[in-house]
């Protein structure tokens, strides 16, 4: 019982608490989490301006189409001599032969 006594004592002395070791693993795993984060962010982001980028160039788009149809409109009116002559006497004041001019000024 001596020996064991001894043994339990000179292991008591030699032996130095045990520090709680720092886990590496874990560390690394919440520095990966966080850069994963961090970019998934930044790409949500990039998604939105992109998806709004697009929403503007469809608007922009429908009003070119828009435009394109009026002017194709005024396009095959301009073959009709009666809106050739209708856009003579409004926009240029031109007057048949044989008819004078009214002029409305306001003051």
């Amino acid at each position: 019982m001596e020996r064991s006594a001894l043994m339990g004592a000179s292991r008591s002395k030699t032996d130095k608490p045990q520090r709680r070791q720092f886990n590496w693993f874990a560390i690394i795993m919440i520095i990966m989490f966080l850069l994963a984060a961090v970019k998934l962010g930044e790409q949500a982001l990039t998604f939105k301006e992109l998806n709004q980028d697009r929403i503007r160039a469809e608007e922009r788009l429908k009003a070119a189409q828009e435009e394109n149809q009026q002017l194709l409109e005024e396009k095959e009116q301009l073959s009709d001599p009666e809106y050739i002559e209708k856009l003579a006497r409004e926009e240029l004041g031109m007057t048949k032969q044989g008819e004078i001019p009214y002029v409305y000024s306001k003051k």
